[in-house]
């Protein structure tokens, strides 16, 4: 039933782009499992990422397969008014809110070599809100409280599909908001559902570079604290080129999710996604394809999906602008259970500490593997490595910079205990940690339990 059910929103979903369709709001809307778009959630299916593509919505029959009945906020006749009359809309019949309760219990190796437990209970409480608002246009919204940082808007964000009629269908969609930019699926938290372990890539930050100079001489860093993978502010255009190609070009802050720029310039980006084989991005399949069966409930795949992104930007630093730029490629495989992929992203930043035109590199390979053992049984492995090249006629006379290369696996499973309650176990173990060996501390490590809930 379930495998029927997945085979008949696949051929209905046609995809453009969209927020993340990944929260329990659509088990009611739609009255079907989790599983129908999740694999261990919220790690996405191909169905659930086309579904998410499309702004939460199966296009052909839509209709047929949700199972809430929205208000409408106008007459129907009011379309052919227009623009004498307001165009119609319409709302979701309940309200399409969900939370997100994750508790955490982790072992870290500190720097005097001692191991620490600590539990965070909770570790973090989301608000996750999504809901299609008419035909053409979606919400999202996340909203997470943590005992650090408090309460932070993640993502909020509203996506205008067909915002030019007259080209085909799905060739040109509009997001503005605060979202996550997604440069690799590969990277993404909606897909790689292993824990809670970014790359290293997504956490790079210059900021991070901690500078020494002699006897007396206090530490100093960077103030450029951008990394690519934060949340920003963010005008973006997307679509689909066919049935497989996927293109975004945006506008964005840089500065993360600030009230205001920190400078008079804006960030630029691309990125471009092919997907060979299996599901296709707009949320076909070809003729005489389809599902793979055998899979237990779970909607499997046979595809290559090859992206690549390129990022332009200029933060301030000690007055003036230090100009940034990263390029990524990555690969990924889906094989049945197999989902597999790895990819380079490089680096440059001109003037990270504001005092001249001292370039500062960097570049980072990563890979990742999951294998779904059983439908409920997810183990998975990430490895990455992490190499900062700072030139010695790029620092100040007398001053050095505290090597930060650093190699790591990230082991991990993930226990579905229900659908929607989730068991991770993921550790993080460093072969190379440069920080540490030079200021002669311990080699970092962390094991983490995770007990993630949804509802």
């Amino acid at each position: 039933m379930l495998l029927t059910l997945a085979a008949l929103l696949a051929r209905t979903a046609a995809a453009t782009d969209g927020p993340e369709g990944r929260i329990p709001a659509f088990a009611r809307k739609y009255r079907t499992s989790c599983s129908t778009c999740h694999t261990a959630a919220p790690k996405l299916n191909v169905l659930g990422e086309a579904f998410q593509l499309n702004g939460y919505r199966f296009p052909e029959n839509d209709l047929l397969l949700r199972k809430d009945q929205p208000v409408p906020l106008g007459a129907e006749p009011w379309r052919d008014l227009w623009p004498r009359a307001v165009w119609p809309g319409e709302v979701s019949g309940f309200a399409p809110l969900a939370l997100r309760i994750q508790n955490d219990a982790g072992a870290m190796h500190r720097p005097d070599g001692a191991t620490r437990w600590s539990y965070r209970f909770p570790n973090e409480v989301g608000l996750l809100a999504g809901s299609a608002l008419g035909e053409t246009i979606a919400a999202f919204l996340e909203a997470d409280w943590n005992p650090t940082d408090g309460l932070e808007v993640e993502q909020a964000k509203l996506a205008f599909q067909d915002v030019l009629p007259w080209l085909p269908s799905r060739l040109a969609n509009l997001w503005v908001g605060v979202q996550r930019l997604r440069l690799f699926t590969l990277g993404d938290p909606v897909v790689d559902g292993a824990g809670r372990a970014e790359f290293l890539w997504q956490t790079f930050r210059v900021a991070d570079l901690e500078l020494r100079g002699g006897v007396g001489v206090p530490p100093s860093q960077s103030e450029n604290a951008f990394r690519l993978g934060q949340p920003q502010p963010t005008i973006e255009l997307n679509g689909l080129v066919g049935p497989r190609l996927y293109y975004a070009i945006g506008l964005s802050q840089g500065a993360g999710p600030l009230v205001d720029d920190n400078n008079a310039r804006k960030d630029l980006y691309y990125k471009l996604r092919y997907k060979l084989g299996g599901l296709r991005l707009d949320g076909t399949y070809a003729p005489g394809g389809g599902p793979l069966t055998g899979s237990y409930g779970q909607l499997l795949d046979r595809a290559l999906i090859v992206e690549h992104f390129g990022y332009f930007g200029s933060e301030p630093t000690n007055g003036v602008e230090d100009a940034h730029r990263s390029f990524g490629l990555n690969a990924r495989v889906l094989w049945g259970p197999i989902d597999l992929g790895g990819g380079y992203v490089w680096g440059r930043h001109e003037n990270p500490w504001g005092s001249g035109p001292r370039p500062v590199r960097y570049g980072s390979a990563f890979g990742k593997a999951e294998y779904l053992v059983f439908p409920w049984f997810i183990a998975a492995l990430k490895a990455d490595e992490l190499h900062v090249s700072v030139p010695s006629q790029a620092l100040p006379p007398g001053v050095t910079s505290v090597p930060a290369d650093q190699t790591r696996l990230i082991p991990g499973v993930v226990l579905l205990i229900r659908q929607n309650i989730r068991g991770v176990l993921e550790a993080e173990l460093f072969a190379r940690h440069a920080p540490s060996r030079a200021l002669a501390q311990a080699t970092p490590g962390n094991l983490w339990i995770r007990l993630d809930v949804a509802f």
